[in-house]
């Protein structure tokens, strides 16, 4: 053993010089690849893998894989065939060279063939690749085509298909300035409101603008990587928290927005800062054109609010990884310079400014000591009273989650299991003072999917019978306490339902866990992904969806079916 480790020094030591130079830009957060590196962190095959925030750069996932290839004797057929997938994904990054990979547009690129001759071969591919001493360079081509159909009590029959075109480029300058950029545009023929129905699909702008077909979505980042220290400025997507289906503190609930971000990472140690831009409540507003003109232009008035974010880990390797967090919402005024101080008490600085914003801590903690099975556990305080915190109190609001991964359970190979319980009680993320300081964005909850007032599982079991196939059965069970309205829709009963709605004066000082109307959601999904040739993807998928309102239990159901075919080249 001591002898293996001997060689991978040495080879780690040989492949230095190259890594150094692995691009410093991000892998998105939504990329497959992190599915495959946390199952290889469970399994004991990676240690201090940590995908508590994503994305990650680039760099560091060539170094993760690089070390689950040096163990190969450890993995099954399967798992070989997907490492050797993602090793070749990202040749460049781990072994700093282009041996392999094709250029559709020709190029001078050392060891990187061009033309369209191998279009459909087993290797990475770009629309158009550069690279030198200095810098690195590479474009893909992004087609997808989706249709899609629906059936049931929601929209009765319906269909919607879409077209998406777009291009992704990326790459570093020197050793340590990494650039990224995504824009992709989509034209649609069908239900806009079947496409409402996607998470993603609706935070797009302009699927909400009834005179257009068609939507959009960009990212971009430009990001220092100095190893132990690194920064970044970019919109793109962020993942923040524990949870395997619900994030705690970021999730995907939200569309991307725009941050400064910091990262220090030194041995067990890791800390990140982020002040981030969100988006208000959209308001209307009316504005004459002129004093003496009874000519009127309306538009959305969305008031400026921010969030500033710190998380501080430390990792005990083959124990487990502990990590406290502060976050703060403010609104209606500039950036605040005391929260865009990467170190800084938040809740100090809260105070200091006049206690007119809302603070968030959480803590979290990640087993490891156990190869196969991994725990983790999430308290989050959006208020605390230590002295009536045992008490039924409004201000005591808490949110709780727990988990578990489980790979190849009862030795079944190449399989996981997760499992994922979350509570968040009433009023938690909402604001007593200010509408726009809740835990949203553009009326989106930041955090977990599920509102205030709520409890659900999450079990999910994914099979990787062989490279470029994954199968996927998800569960969800949601139960829900919501404010209750008369038939105005005027508020009579506020049990802390609404992430919008925070406590009142008149409203009772104790809280009822699922106490107003009844709302209960059960979904079952089945996805699956098959890749037949490298980088051309075949999704299909299928959802039946039960919802239960109301005391009478009166339930909606529907079932939701689609197929999409993507490609990158």
């Amino acid at each position: 053993m001591a002898f293996r480790k001997l060689i991978f020094a040495a080879a780690l030591s040989i492949a230095a010089p190259s890594l150094l130079f692995a691009q410093a830009e991000n892998v998105p957060a939504t990329d497959p690849v992190y599915t495959f590196l946390k199952r290889m962190a469970v399994r004991g095959i990676l240690e201090r893998y940590s995908d508590a925030v994503l994305p990650l750069s680039r760099r560091e996932i060539g170094e993760f894989l690089l070390i689950v290839d040096h163990n190969r004797d450890k993995l099954t057929e399967s798992e070989k065939d997907w490492t050797r997938r993602y090793v070749d994904e990202f040749r460049y990054e781990v072994s700093g060279s282009a041996e392999g990979t094709n250029s559709l547009i020709s190029t001078s690129a050392e060891g990187m063939t061009s033309g369209s001759g191998r279009f459909f071969a087993d290797t990475q591919k770009y629309l158009y690749a550069y690279r030198d001493t200095n810098l690195t360079f590479f474009v893909n081509g992004l087609l997808t085509f989706d249709a899609r159909q629906i059936g049931g009590d929601a929209l009765g029959s319906a269909h919607a298909e879409f077209l998406q075109g777009g291009l992704r480029a990326r790459g570093t300058i020197s050793p340590h300035l990494g650039y990224y950029i995504q824009a992709v545009n989509a034209q649609f023929w069908g239900s806009r409101e079947l496409l409402g129905r996607d998470p993603a699909i609706a935070q797009t702008e302009a699927i909400g603008s009834t005179d257009v077909q068609n939507f959009d979505a960009a990212e971009g980042h430009v990001r220092y990587d100095g190893g132990i220290v690194s920064a970044e400025v970019g919109t793109e997507r962020v993942l923040w928290g524990n949870g395997y289906d619900q994030k705690m503190i970021m999730s995907d609930n939200v569309r991307p927005f725009p941050f400064l971000r910091a990262d220090f990472r030194y041995g067990s140690i890791r800390y990140t800062f982020m002040h981030a831009w969100l988006l208000g409540l959209p308001r209307p507003w009316t504005d004459f054109v002129s004093p003496d003109s009874a000519l009127k232009m309306k538009g959305p008035s969305i008031a400026d609010k921010y969030i500033a974010a710190h998380r501080l880990e430390f990792s005990f390797p083959r124990l487990f990884d502990v990590a406290f967090q502060e976050m703060v919402v403010y609104s209606n005024r500039s950036p605040d310079l005391a929260y865009l101080t990467p170190i800084m008490l938040l809740e100090s600085a809260q105070r200091s400014r006049g206690e007119r914003d809302n603070g968030l801590w959480s803590f979290d903690i990640r087993t490891h000591f156990t190869p196969g099975i991994e725990l983790t556990g999430t308290i989050l305080f959006d208020d605390l009273h230590l002295n009536d915190f045992f008490k039924n109190r409004f201000y005591n609001k808490n949110a709780y989650q727990l988990g578990f991964f489980l790979t190849d359970p009862v030795m079944f190979r190449n399989t996981s299991l997760i499992v994922e319980w979350t509570r968040v009680q009433p009023f938690v993320f909402s604001h007593d003072y200010s509408i726009e300081d809740t835990y949203t964005s553009y009326g989106a909850p930041l955090g977990p999917r599920i509102a205030p007032n709520s409890d659900s599982w999450f079990i999910r079991g994914d099979l990787f019978p062989a490279k470029g196939l994954t199968l996927s059965l998800r569960y969800f069970y949601e139960r829900h306490g919501d404010n209750v309205y008369d038939g105005a829709g005027n508020l009579i009963r506020n049990v802390g339902g609404d992430i919008e709605q925070g406590h009142r004066p008149a409203d009772p000082l104790t809280v009822d866990f699922l106490g107003g109307n009844p709302v209960k959601t059960q979904r079952i999904q089945f996805i699956a992904t098959y890749e037949p040739v490298y980088q051309i993807w075949v999704d299909g998928w299928y959802e039946h969806e039960r919802i239960e309102t109301g005391v009478t239990g009166a339930a909606a159901v529907n079932g939701t079916f689609g197929l999409r075919v993507r490609t990158e080249f």
